[in-house]
């Protein structure tokens, strides 16, 4: 349930960002840039961890992800998930490295490090 601050927020209009990153200081990093462009940020450490608050309601709109991520579901694992579960949830993917990921449906890659004004830029053009 949001707050009353989300009722004057165009931020909650548009919807939340789920970032998935288990390097902390990445994911505290690049989240934190997304909150200072008004955007309501949630973030998860794990592929596990982003199923859960999916599974547990509110309105996510977009899922940045990284994809080489510890655990039994990695990033391509989390969006083919979250693609056929959700399909209205915008899905970007990161790497550090160049994976092959034309087979999973996805809305934007990015090569980590993140840069945060090009990431912003893009997720303007597909939630606002």
């Amino acid at each position: 349930m949001k707050g009353d601050a989300c009722l004057l927020s165009e931020s909650c209009a548009r919807g939340t960002i789920l970032v998935v990153e288990d390097e902390v200081l990445e994911r505290m990093a690049i989240a934190d840039r997304l909150r200072q462009a008004n955007y309501e940020v949630v973030e998860a450490g794990n592929a596990h961890e982003a199923l859960e608050i999916l599974r547990h309601g509110g309105d996510v709109k977009l899922i940045i992800s990284d994809i080489g991520m510890p655990g039994s579901i990695d990033g391509v694992g989390l969006a083919r998930l979250a693609r056929s579960e959700y399909p209205e949830i915008k899905i970007v993917l990161a790497s550090g490295h160049l994976p092959s990921i034309d087979e999973v449906a996805h809305d934007g890659y990015f090569r980590k490090p993140y840069d945060a004004r090009q990431i912003i830029r893009h997720i303007k053009t597909l939630i606002g």
